[in-house]
């Protein structure tokens, strides 16, 4: 008997450990924004400019202190210094130069000039939102030419638009100019990019650190890291610190924070060209997919009392191909139930309407019920034309309304073919 249970604990054990070795991977990108040249002796006389520099260049050596690859998104004439091309500011230049030939970053361009000329109209800024396709062309193909001139390349793969703000037009720009991969956020999904790798940003410094503490991290998953010059210098723009302060990230803490990564075996430190390469799928359906768990989380964060929020790292994470494929079934499956219920709902409410409404009045309100349908239909048709993915909010008067219009056309069809009878009976 003793024989029998220590076999059996044995067994056991094996299993666990083969299962637990057999988990994927966590495949982990920094992007570090608003990289930027200055004018030369700008950092000389600007001590917030010249605490950014030497931060980049402590956070440079930590990245090659364990061995990690990262992105730098370069704004190519940052309006914040003055419009300074980058390729003026020869220390950054050449930094950067002797970086990208170790193969220690890959480089993404960071828009043209970091303007906001969305305006205060939209519920977001960007440089590249409402704007037309022409004057986006000219903006990225000037900001490219100036970052491949300085850093002596010959293409850059990826593009981070300010303020994560893009439209059909940048996407359609990218295209025309050789980018392969978009990088904004979750929050900004429903525009069409197809031919463009889209992978958003997904977690903080601080969000990173949460789910790194978690015993689980390897989901087979990505996490896209953000980071700004707010994240590594304290009173970066003294007039907006009490803004800035939650997001500022010691850089003892990122040391221990790279530290915890390097000792985790599942876990793997890439660039966007590497994920491009590893995964076969980044297309703006999976980007929708993952926003819908994101929306998820805003959702109860407005119900729910802290302690009871949904786990932090499920959110911080964009999903694997795996997952992705299981949300977006989920999705479809909840999208056709709502379709049904908004067909079902209109039908009620026209029958009671026929119930408490005379007779003559019933084929007006099913022209009015024609008229919302197909305005409707034409608002959807309309968002496409423009290059957007149909969101939906503007379809639910269509779904809504399709059971007038079937009864409409079902009464349009009945007297067609009563109408025709009465010709035959009359011609026989």
């Amino acid at each position: 008997m003793i024989g029998w249970k220590y076999r059996s604990l044995v067994t056991l054990t094996c299993i666990v450990l083969i299962a637990s070795s057999a988990t994927g991977k966590l495949y982990v990108v920094f992007r570090y924004d608003d990289f930027a040249g200055d004018k030369p002796g700008v950092r000389e006389v600007d001590e917030t400019r010249g605490k950014i520099w030497q931060a980049e260049k402590q956070i440079d050596a930590l990245f090659s202190k364990y061995g990690f690859e990262y992105v730098i998104s370069i704004v190519p004439k940052y309006c914040l210094t003055d419009g300074t091309s980058f390729g003026e500011d020869l220390t950054k230049s050449h930094f950067i130069r002797q970086r990208v030939a170790a193969g220690a970053i890959e480089v993404a361009q960071h828009g043209y000039t970091h303007e906001n000329h969305a305006g205060l109209r939209p519920k977001r800024a960007g440089e590249f939102r409402n704007r037309n396709y022409e004057s986006q062309l000219r903006d990225i193909t000037i900001g490219k030419e100036i970052l491949c001139r300085a850093l002596g390349l010959d293409k850059i793969n990826t593009f981070v638009p300010p303020f994560n703000g893009w439209n059909a037009n940048t996407a359609k720009a990218l295209k025309k100019t050789g980018f392969s991969i978009l990088s904004a956020d979750r929050f900004f999904y429903y525009c069409s990019a197809d031919g463009l790798a889209v992978i958003p940003s997904t977690a903080t410094l601080q969000e990173l650190e949460t789910i790194a503490d978690e015993s689980n991290l390897h989901d087979d998953g990505i996490v896209v890291v953000l980071c700004h010059p707010t994240d590594i210098v304290k009173d970066f723009n003294n007039d907006e610190s009490d803004k800035y302060q939650g997001h500022y990230y010691d850089l003892n803490r990122f040391d221990k924070l790279l530290g915890n990564l390097s000792l985790m075996p599942n876990v793997e430190v890439v660039t966007f060209k590497h994920l491009a390469y590893i995964f076969d799928d980044f297309s703006v359906a999976r980007c929708r997919a993952a926003g819908i768990f994101l929306q998820q989380k805003l959702f109860w964060k407005k119900l729910l009392p802290a302690h009871l929020l949904p786990s932090q790292k499920k959110h911080a994470f964009y999903l694997s191909t795996d997952e992705y494929r299981k949300s977006l079934l989920l999705w479809q499956i909840a999208k056709a139930g709502f379709i049904i219920g908004l067909f079902v709902a209109g039908a009620i409410v026209r029958y009671i309407v026929h119930l408490a409404l005379a007779k003559k009045w019933w084929s007006r309100i099913d022209i009015i019920a024609a008229v919302l349908f197909f305005l409707s239909v034409i608002k959807e048709i309309q968002i496409v034309l423009k290059g957007y993915h149909i969101t939906g909010i503007s379809a639910i008067p269509a779904f809504f309304t399709g059971s007038f219009v079937l009864a409409l056309l079902l009464k349009i069809a009945r007297k067609g073919t009563a109408d025709k009878q009465l010709v035959c009976k009359a011609n026989g």
